[in-house]
C-alpha cells in the first residue's frame, strides 16, 4: 500500500521493526554483558582485558610469562584481587618471597634486629623487568569484575633515582591510559610509589604473594 505521500506503507513498517529489532538486541547484549556472573576459573585462563597499544612486547602474557599469584585479595592495592605476572625475574622474585616468609613469617624470637638487617638476602630485578597486574573489583568476598591492569617496569639506571628506577602505569580494562610515570610524578607517588618504596630491600617489589605455575 502507498500513501500519496509515496511512502511505501509496507516497507516502512518493515523497516520500523528491523530498527526496533536491532534496538532490542542491543539492549538485550548490554544487560547480558552487565548480569554475567564472573568465572574466576575462566578469568585465569581467558583474559578480560585489552592490552593497551604502548605495551606489545606483552603481547599474549598469559602464555609467554610466568603467572606468580592466583587471585590473591590485597588491601594495599585498592583493596582488589589482584593476579601477577611477569616478563622475566621469576626465580628473583620467587627467592625474595621465600625470604621475606624467613625473616618476617619466621622470625626467630631470640634474633635480634641488628643481626635480622644483616642477614638479609634480597635481590633486585634487572632492566626491562615487567610485572602487570590485572586487578579485580570485590564483591561478597570473591573477585567480581575487572577494574585495571597495571604495569611496572625497570628502567635503565637514572631513569628515577629515588624510586628504583621503576615506571607505573594504569589502564583501564578496555586500554585506556589512566596514568603513567615514576615517584616524581604526584599522581603516582599517591596512588602507586609511596607503598612500594617501603618495598626497598625487596627492590620496591611486595613479593608477599606466590603460587607457583608453570607457563
Amino acid at each position: 500500500m502507498t500513501l500519496r505521500s509515496g511512502i511505501d506503507i509496507t516497507k516502512a513498517i518493515s523497516g520500523c521493526l528491523l530498527s526496533l529489532f536491532f534496538i532490542l538486541t542491543a539492549i538485550s547484549a548490554a544487560h547480558a554483558g552487565q548480569t554475567k556472573e564472573f568465572d574466576a576459573e575462566e578469568a585465569l585462563y581467558k583474559s578480560l582485558f585489552t592490552l593497551p597499544e604502548m605495551f606489545p612486547q606483552a603481547r599474549d602474557y598469559r602464555k609467554k610469562w610466568s603467572r606468580l599469584t592466583g587471585f590473591e585479595f590485597s588491601g594495599l592495592h585498592w583493596n582488589n584481587y589482584v593476579v601477577i605476572y611477569v616478563n622475566k625475574g621469576t626465580e628473583i622474585y620467587r627467592d625474595n618471597y621465600i625470604e621475606y616468609l624467613r625473616i618476617y613469617q619466621n622470625e626467630d624470637e631470640d634474633e635480634d634486629e641488628e643481626e635480622i638487617e644483616e642477614n638479609k638476602q634480597f635481590k633486585g630485578y634487572e632492566v626491562g623487568t615487567i610485572f602487570l597486574k590485572e586487578n579485580y573489583t570485590v564483591k561478597s568476598g570473591i573477585p567480581h569484575q575487572p577494574t585495571s591492569l597495571t604495569f611496572m617496569v625497570k628502567k635503565a639506571p637514572g631513569y628515577a633515582p629515588t624510586g628504583g628506577d621503576w615506571e607505573y602505569s594504569q589502564f583501564s580494562p578496555s586500554g585506556e591510559l589512566i596514568m603513567r610515570g615514576n615517584n616524581t610524578n604526584v599522581e603516582i607517588y599517591q596512588s602507586c610509589a609511596k607503598c612500594h618504596e617501603n618495598m626497598l630491600e625487596r627492590d620496591y617489589v611486595f613479593s608477599t604473594f606466590y603460587t607457583e605455575q608453570s607457563r
